[in-house]
């Protein structure tokens, strides 16, 4: 390895300049390569974005020998390799992924001097004898191993991964060998961890800020998560980003939301094949794909500067894994948004997956590291402030000016009275129960739990029934948050008073917490919020009426009513839309993909057609689609399951024979067509359900209504099916959409 006076200044910043095109260091950066070329260990923490790959890269350019970075992710790996070749760095992976004459390749390079870096994953490092091979090459040694993702070393971080405890031999490997380590989250109990575990030896540390100026984060309650992420992907138009879910399914199910609404989106996770997983992440890189729907893999290690926002979907295990996503945006430094949809029960989703974790110290370190995540999500404080604390670094300032809590988007508020609801319900029951249970309480709720244990005959049952749940939970949350209520440290969180609590129930003591002042939207059916969201809309009435003649002439020609085409609510919609695409004229309202595939090129035809014609009706397109509620055009992917019954029915097929095809039962399919009715798919419903109980169905709908359909078949006696009574509801609605 060259000694620190060979690799002089002025060599390190031509290959600065020259090689990575850049005329100065970042911050904390040329102190961690000086410490690398001047053989020492060096360990740099450092937010992502930070410049921390230049830290090794460029040291490996200058040292004599070739450098082994250590990568999680095999997957990236190329890319990372990609990235330095285009640098003009000799650089090549080995990993499992690779054939047997690819890693030959890049073992003989090595071996000939040929490489200054080469990738490797911990297991390939693990693999019998790979640690001895290293010293084949004509140094006798690699020029220094760089660590990244040093986090998933420890046991206390977020990501422990056991592949990386074989790094703790190296320094018996090779003593005289410089290691360097780097990571983007790290907390001080975590850091010591890590320079334990790889023997670092009075290591030239960095401990970067944490604080990433350029990200807005902003927590909201998930309502509608369709929505909400639709209505905030398409008020950033072409904009990247990444959107994280924590399921397969649900990583799908946002990728369909958002192109069923016009908006193009990739999905990525594990279950997809690795040909499909690279194409996806080309795309994004190279910007062919500007939204990427992932599980929390995606990501890591990807080069891509200017990705303006990242969703999460579901709340993150942990801070550290929230940080490190949401350090996915804004690398360039330029601003970019980090949104989280919170719900209570998605913690809950998680805690029944750390019951199935063995060793109960993880288990319990686990749930800790959730429950601070819930804090941070539940309860209203300056989130950069909360951040930062969590990674032990003090923030002094009053408002960052980069959160919604500093924004002010809450107001304090007395909520003395519901605090005494909530602690009440939790000494009525016995300080036993978890929160869920103890908001059923308070609502009202009918569960069998509820009545197994009695607690509808509590005093405080129902109480709160004026509330949804979600108040009451975020009432119970800011309990917990001001040290009222402690939780108990066993997997379930329960509850638990404190002195404190007795004196609030007393009267002895105020609560005031902060409320969110912002509204969300509460879940509809597509049907009904599509119907309700066109009543008012504003249109451009020449326009609508030019519609109304192309929907007479195309009616006339097939023998068809004009409200079969499409019903006058559509013809609005397209007036004040005014697409121009398939993509724009899917999202509107009552377009199923038989409407879209028989009619869009004929109307498309005449709405260009009309503007052309008459230039002040295009000047009118964006005044009337800006005053239109953004709500009205959210469309709700239908999944595969429903799309394979809609082909089978247009086979002619009967709901009986659909049934037995796919080995499932009537009900389901006939769920199915309710679904694909509420859609806007026309379905010959009339062959699934007679005349005569379609008219007993309208009949009881009108005496009981439509909202429980238990009712219904009760009063039916037999005579219809829960199938046929949810199909024809499905109908009923269609048809009050329609209506002109």
């Amino acid at each position: 390895m060259n000694s620190p006076e060979n690799s002089s200044v002025d060599r390190v910043h031509a290959v600065l300049r020259d090689t990575f095109g850049f005329a100065s260091f970042r911050p904390h950066q040329q102190q961690l390569v000086d410490g690398i070329l001047q053989g020492k260990d060096v360990f740099g923490i450092m937010p992502t974005g930070g410049g921390k790959s230049l830290c090794y890269q460029l040291p490996a350019v200058v040292a004599d020998g070739c450098a082994i970075v250590v990568s999680p992710l095999i997957a990236l790996m190329k890319d990372q390799v990609d990235a330095a070749l285009s640098n003009g760095i000799r650089a090549a992976c080995a990993n499992s992924s690779m054939s047997i004459d690819e890693r030959t390749a890049a073992a003989r390079a090595y071996g000939g001097g040929e490489l200054d870096l080469l990738y490797v994953a911990p297991e390939r490092l693990a693999a019998d004898g790979v640690l001895e091979r290293l010293r084949h090459c004509p140094t006798g040694a690699p020029a220094f191993f760089a660590i990244d993702e040093a986090h998933c070393l420890s046991e206390w971080g977020h990501d422990f991964r056991p592949d990386y405890l074989v790094l703790g031999k190296l320094r018996d490997a090779f003593p005289d060998v410089p290691i360097a380590a780097f990571t983007a989250t790290a907390t001080q109990k975590v850091a010591s961890d890590i320079a334990t575990r790889l023997q670092l030896r009075d290591p030239v540390r960095v401990r970067a800020s944490f604080d990433r100026a350029n990200l807005f984060y902003e927590v909201r309650a998930k309502r509608d998560w369709e929505t909400q992420i639709v209505e905030f992907v398409r008020s950033r138009p072409g904009q990247s980003g990444i959107i994280y879910r924590t399921t397969r399914k649900s990583v799908e199910a946002t990728a369909g939301l958002l192109n069923a609404n016009g908006i193009s989106a990739r999905a990525y996770h594990a279950g997809l094949a690795a040909s499909e997983r690279s194409a996806t992440q080309d795309a994004f890189i190279r910007d062919d794909s500007s939204i990427i729907v992932a599980t929390i893999a995606f990501g890591m290690g990807i080069d891509k500067s200017d990705v303006r926002f990242v969703v999460h979907g579901d709340i993150p295990k942990n801070i550290e894994s929230y940080y490190q996503e949401t350090g996915r945006a804004g690398r360039d430094g330029e601003p970019s948004h980090c949104l989280l949809l919170y719900s209570p029960g998605d913690a809950v989703k998680i805690r029944r997956f750390c019951d199935d974790i063995v060793d109960d110290a993880e288990r319990q370190r686990t749930l800790d590291l959730l429950r601070e995540m819930e804090r941070f999500a539940s309860v209203p404080a300056c989130r950069r402030k909360s951040i930062l604390h969590y990674f032990e670094e003090d923030y002094t300032e009053e408002n960052c000016g980069g959160c919604d809590y500093c924004a002010g988007e809450f107001a304090e508020v007395d909520a003395t009275r519901d605090a005494q609801i909530v602690l009440s319900a939790i000494a009525r029951s016995g300080e036993r129960f978890g929160a869920v249970h103890i908001c059923d309480i308070v609502t009202g709720a009918a569960t069998a739990k509820i009545r197994q244990f009695g607690h509808d005959l509590l005093k405080t049952y129902g109480i709160g029934k004026g509330q949804p749940k979600a108040y009451w939970r975020s009432v119970l949350d800011a309990l917990i948050a001001a040290g009222i209520l402690k939780v108990s440290d066993d997997t379930y969180g329960v509850p638990k008073l404190t002195e404190e609590a007795w004196e609030v129930m007393r009267g002895q003591r105020k609560f005031a917490r902060h409320e969110d002042t912002r509204t969300e939207r509460e879940k509809t059916s597509s049907r009904r919020g599509a119907a309700a969201a066109v009543d008012d809309i504003a249109y451009h009435h020449g326009l609508f009426e030019h519609l109304r003649t192309k929907r007479k002439e195309i009616a006339d020609a097939a023998g068809l009513p004009p409200y079969i085409v499409f019903a006058d609510k559509t013809l609005r919609q397209m007036a004040a839309y005014m697409p121009t695409d398939n993509a724009q004229f899917s999202q509107l309202h009552g377009i199923g993909t038989h409407k879209l595939a028989t009619y869009s090129k004929a109307f498309l035809e005449a709405i260009a057609n009309y503007l052309q014609q008459h230039p002040e009706a295009a000047r009118d397109r964006q005044r009337l689609t800006a005053a239109t509620p953004p709500a009205a055009t959210i469309k709700r992917p239908r999944g595969e399951t429903y799309q394979i019954t809609l082909d089978m029915l247009r086979q002619g097929l009967s709901i009986e024979a659909i049934a037995k095809a796919r080995g499932v039962v009537m009900s389901t399919v006939e769920g199915h067509v309710a679904q694909l009715i509420e859609s806007g798919e026309e379905i010959n419903w009339k062959s699934i359900v007679p005349a005569e109980t379609a008219s007993l169905l309208r009949n009881l709908f009108e005496q009981h209504g439509s909202g429980a359909l238990s009712p219904i078949i009760a009063a039916a006696d037999g005579a219809a099916s829960y199938g046929q009574a949810r199909i024809l509801r499905a109908v009923i609605a269609a048809e009050s959409a329609d209506e002109s």
